[in-house]
């Protein structure tokens, strides 16, 4: 899943309210409209990001070279607007589109604005209510130190249960039919986001399908938050529903589990999270997601570190035959600040598929048999350079 490294509508409420030294992931949001101040007295504003490089993949002897787009920020252009309605009422609007900067395509298919499109008012001592295609109420993205970017990142695939199977890639495909994976956003969705109080804050979202083969219900989450000096702590639940056949009627309930810490005093980052994958039928199994990061940024200089490991339980190869399915995942980046906007990255990592596990990486596919099945024990490993302007 492409997706902003930094979540700026959920970091920012995280950061904002707390005086300390400035943490290293906000400072990386203080160039949007929404947060800089440009926008203090309402008005309309224009941002986005560039990002390109070259990429290479090797999967059980596979090898591919590719023009790379959205390797460390999505590319995307975007819309942010507010009006100041007094007595520190606000309305608000925001429209983003995602988009292939190698080929100018969008990043999904027949959807403009695929990543942002939400109305909102905000009101003092209440919070903001937004309606519309937003950022679900989950675990912040930046607790994964690549921003969970949908390309070099070890945690949007391997955390992900990004699973190959002989009908294709599937999120959480080798827990069983019905078995999926939550979206980081999603549309036709209502979501109150509370006032920060003595650090806490919560955001509660509910979701209608999108499609008409889809359950009437789309999804459903909370995620509650606190704030202390450079420490970030955050428990999330959510509920996802999925068909169990294509075209059936029937419907398995998905539920995430999520713990997340962050430590940022500007010149260190460390995180860590748990998460729990839990289809609610009984033939499916359940899946253990543990990360640790690190970010050590130095001058024009920022190192990165991510390791995920997935275990499961009652994992489903494609006969439907119990098998151990355990998966590692690394990835390691370094950037070369040219400026406040600009920026030269690397980023060379792998995932260590164990027993029957098809994790793969970058969407780079394992090989497979003459009927589809894909290797077991494959490793994808991927090596990208790259760079990005962001235009705000």
């Amino acid at each position: 899943m492409p997706r902003l490294p930094l979540l700026p509508g959920l970091a920012a409420s995280l950061f904002l309210p707390v005086a300390c030294a400035e943490p290293f992931l906000m400072s990386r949001l203080y160039g949007l409209p929404q947060y800089n101040g440009m926008l203090k007295n309402g008005g309309v504003a224009m941002y986005g990001s560039m990002d390109l490089g070259i990429n290479y993949q090797q999967a059980g002897g596979h090898r591919k070279w590719q023009v790379q787009s959205g390797g460390e920020w999505t590319s995307k252009i975007g819309i942010f607007g507010r009006e100041l309605l007094g007595n520190g009422w606000k309305a608000e609007f925001n429209l983003e589109a995602g988009f292939n900067a190698g080929t100018g395509e969008p990043q999904l298919p027949g959807v403009a604005f695929n990543r942002e499109s939400w109305l909102g008012l905000e009101v003092p001592g209440l919070g903001a209510v937004r309606l519309g295609r937003q950022l679900a109420a989950g675990l912040p993205l930046f607790v994964d130190v690549f921003g969970a970017v949908g390309t070099n990142s070890a945690y949007s695939w391997a955390g992900m249960g990004a699973v190959q199977t002989p009908g294709g890639l599937r999120f959480n495909g080798d827990l069983g039919a019905g078995s999926t994976q939550a979206e980081p956003r999603v549309g036709n969705a209502i979501k109150w986001i509370s006032p920060r109080w003595r650090g806490f804050n919560i955001d509660v979202l509910h979701a209608a399908a999108e499609r008409s083969d889809r359950p009437a219900l789309s999804s459903r989450g909370m995620v509650l938050s606190h704030i202390s000096g450079p420490r970030y702590l955050a428990a999330s639940y959510n509920q996802t529903w999925q068909p169990l056949d294509r075209g059936g009627p029937d419907n398995v309930r998905n539920d995430f589990y999520g713990l997340g810490a962050v430590y940022d005093s500007g010149s260190l980052v460390l995180s860590s999270s748990f998460k729990l994958d839990l289809p609610r039928r009984r033939e499916n199994g359940i899946a253990r997601v543990y990360t640790l990061g690190a970010i050590v940024p130095s001058q024009r200089h920022v190192y990165r570190l991510s390791v995920v490991y997935r275990d499961t339980s009652g994992a489903l190869n494609a006969q439907r035959q119990a098998m151990d399915s355990s998966a590692l995942g690394l990835m390691l980046g370094y950037d070369y600040d040219l400026s406040k906007r600009s920026a030269l990255y690397l980023r060379a990592g792998g995932i260590r598929n164990y027993g029957g596990s098809t994790l793969v990486l970058n969407g780079q596919p394992l090989p497979a048999d003459p009927a589809g099945n894909p290797a077991t024990g494959a490793s994808p490993m991927g090596l990208s350079i790259g760079m990005f302007h962001n235009y705000f």
